[in-house]
């Protein structure tokens, strides 16, 4: 056991404007300050007020011995269900699919939003501290807007319409034809230049989906398509490039094809780090230093897990590819500031940096190490509880033979 582990104990609750004095014996900035060793950082108001080597401790402030911990920024999942779907395979907990057409675009994730589900603790536990909340697409190509969320215990949702979801993947509305999916994605957002669609047609997207796809347009929110397949990627990129949309790139089973295609034209990638082999037709050019190879050719990545209860598998993701080849200050970026650049969030998220957010998180050693743990976890400069029902379930059952249990624990 470490001895800074007993101060940060005493911190959960402490308010943000009481002050913070974490002085840490390895600091990852991820930002222009590099790695600081033997360094302080000052939080204030859930904010970073200073941080670098041979900082004062201003009077007031609550000291955090962390000499022995490894501090970096709170990790950013940037494809998660988080608060729409509770288990995957139970249809009761899900909210996260448009499977009735004619729903698609002027869908809003926020609309079904739960913050009381129990996955925000688990993943919290393990360093996740903010989390992009994207509806699954169904029946069109478009699903709809997605939300920030911040896994704190209170007041999770954060931001709305930061991005529009979708995919290029073909279904039975489209009969299978990817040229039919292109087709209606370039038809309605033609359209929405006009927002002059009123048709009933069931074929054509309603008004109101004229008008988020105008609203997507004017905001220049990103749009994030889920595409696999190299040949189809380049289409998507085309795509963006006609109608002068920020294009989000996710999945990209075969993107490493391509690279030079995103790197030119600027388009970053969202990869399933665990999507690294053959699947399907249109990602057998699948291959496990993917994302080794994108970085090398100047395309920016972050990870996802592809899995919201375990959205906290992205550390090992980042470890794996680093593994594969990618540079490790740049696996650790995928998972931090990577995301947090990619939809364009504010006040320094995925860095510490001075003026940032203080979404902090307290590692036993290398983060993306398995056998390394998070000992504590901030957010907006508040100290969150570290256990969960998980942790619950353990501590109440660890020893059946206790005196003066019921019997429901034998």
């Amino acid at each position: 056991m470490r001895a800074w582990i007993g101060l940060v104990c005493l911190l959960p609750g402490l308010a943000a404007a009481e002050g913070i004095a974490i002085q840490a014996g390895k600091v990852h900035t991820v930002s222009e300050a590099g790695v600081l060793t033997d360094a302080t950082i000052l939080v204030l108001d859930g904010v970073v007020q200073a941080v670098g080597s041979g900082l004062p401790v201003p009077p007031g402030y609550a000291v955090v011995d962390a000499t022995n911990a490894v501090v970096t920024p709170g990790l950013v999942a940037p494809y998660t269900r988080f608060g729409i779907e509770e288990i995957e395979l139970e249809a009761s907990t899900r909210d996260d699919a448009v499977v009735a057409y004619p729903l698609g675009p002027a869908l809003d994730v926020a609309d079904a939003f739960d913050d009381s589900s129990t996955l925000y603790a688990v993943n919290r536990r393990d360093g996740v501290t903010r989390a992009v909340v994207a509806p699954r697409p169904g029946n069109d190509p478009l699903a709809g807007w997605g939300a920030l969320i911040r896994l704190s215990e209170r007041e999770q949702l954060f931001d709305t319409r930061i991005a529009m979801f979708g995919t290029l993947a073909t279904n039975e509305f489209t009969g299978g034809s990817t040229a039919a999916v292109i087709h209606r994605l370039r038809e309605g957002l033609a359209n929405a230049k006009r927002r002059a669609q009123r048709s009933t047609d069931t074929r054509e997207y309603r008004y109101a989906d004229s008008e988020a796809l105008h609203a997507l347009q004017q905001s220049g929110a990103p749009l994030v398509l889920e595409v696999h397949r190299a040949a189809d990627i380049r289409r998507a990129v085309e795509l963006a490039e006609i109608f002068s949309l920020r294009l989000i790139i996710l999945g990209g089973g075969e993107a490493w094809k391509v690279a030079d295609v995103l790197a030119a034209a600027d388009v970053p990638l969202i990869i399933d780090g665990f999507a690294n082999r053959p699947s399907g037709f249109d990602r057998l050019g699948a291959r496990s230093d993917n994302a080794a190879l994108l970085h090398a050719a100047g395309v920016r990545v972050s990870f996802t897990s592809g899995e919201t209860q375990n959205a906290r598998w992205i550390r090992q993701i980042a470890g794996n590819a680093v593994a594969e080849g990618m540079p490790w200050d740049a696996a650790l970026a995928a998972i931090t500031v990577q995301p947090a650049l990619t939809f364009g969030f504010p006040n320094g998220v995925g860095q510490i940096v001075e003026g940032g957010v203080a979404d902090l998180v307290l590692w036993t050693g290398d983060p993306l190490e398995v056998t390394t743990w998070a000992e504590q976890v901030m957010i907006d400069g508040v100290w969150q509880p570290m256990h969960s029902r998980q942790t619950r379930l353990y501590e109440r059952y660890r020893s059946l033979d206790a005196e003066g249990l019921p019997y429901g624990y034998r």
